[in-house]
């Protein structure tokens, strides 16, 4: 006797393969295969929605048509790995770097990361964030000290100005926008209005946000981050903007006031 769990392999197997393996199982009418098909057409078809709604310039460049072969392709590689639809589509953007279909717009990929962080930074836990005088006192009291990311930062890299294209699709009649290759580092996370923002990191920022998702010290992070500074003022002032925007959290370690 074939035990459950094979049965229900072979089902979710055929559901995101559209083959039909399970068959065997079911009883021997004519209609078993098309039921088959509509389980899995129908979940073809919800999952193409879930990715369509977390990437919305993504399918807007490529095109409906485009984007559901592209979806299709994809669910077949990267089943939904869990009942919560709001995880399913994080590797669209690695996908997309072996598609050939979309070799002629590389930058896609660098479209779908950032999208995929501004989406997951929308639905992101909250945390209280920390201000000056907790960082204050956090220093003091621990020189260990770790400062922490709010959950909603994601911090991405890009090989193309995907950014500028990315905002230009916002708009209802976006214009062209000249592809250029620049490699950047941008931070996305939410801010108290529930506003997603998205921001370039310059490369001392950048190591300093490295540092805090490693649990490496405070101080020890300043340090390294303010290696090969050259506008020390610059960079303080980014810190000291990402401070008042609400990119770092205070984490339940920390009961300073």
């Amino acid at each position: 006797m074939t035990a459950l769990r094979d049965i229900q392999a072979a089902f979710m197997h055929d559901i995101y393969t559209g083959e039909q393996t399970s068959a065997i199982f079911l009883d021997a009418s004519a209609s078993s295969p098309a039921r088959l098909s509509i389980y899995s057409n129908n979940t073809a078809l919800g999952l193409a929605d879930v990715l369509a709604n977390a990437y919305p310039v993504v399918k807007r460049i490529v095109g409906e048509e485009f984007f559901k072969t592209l979806a299709r392709h994809f669910l077949k590689a990267h089943p939904q790995p869990a009942g919560n639809r709001h995880m399913f589509g994080g590797d669209l953007a690695t996908f997309l770097k072996g598609f050939v279909p979309a070799s002629a717009l590389p930058y896609l990929s660098d479209i779908a990361a950032l999208e995929w962080a501004y989406f997951q930074s929308s639905i992101a836990d909250d945390a209280e964030n920390i201000d000056f005088n907790g960082l204050t006192a956090a220093m003091s009291a621990d020189p260990a000290f770790v400062l922490a990311l709010h959950p909603s930062v994601h911090v991405i890299e890009q090989s193309y100005n995907a950014l500028d294209i990315w905002q230009e699709h916002q708009k209802a009649e976006p214009s062209t926008i000249q592809l250029t290759q620049e490699e950047r580092t941008l931070v996305v996370w939410r801010t108290t209005d529930d506003s997603v923002l998205i921001r370039k990191a310059s490369p001392a920022f950048a190591s300093l946000l490295d540092c805090c998702q490693k649990d490496i010290s405070f101080a020890e992070a300043m340090t390294i981050a303010g290696e090969g500074v050259h506008d020390m003022n610059a960079f303080q002032q980014e810190f000291a903007e990402a401070v008042i925007l609400r990119i770092f959290a205070r984490t339940k370690k920390e009961t300073y006031s």
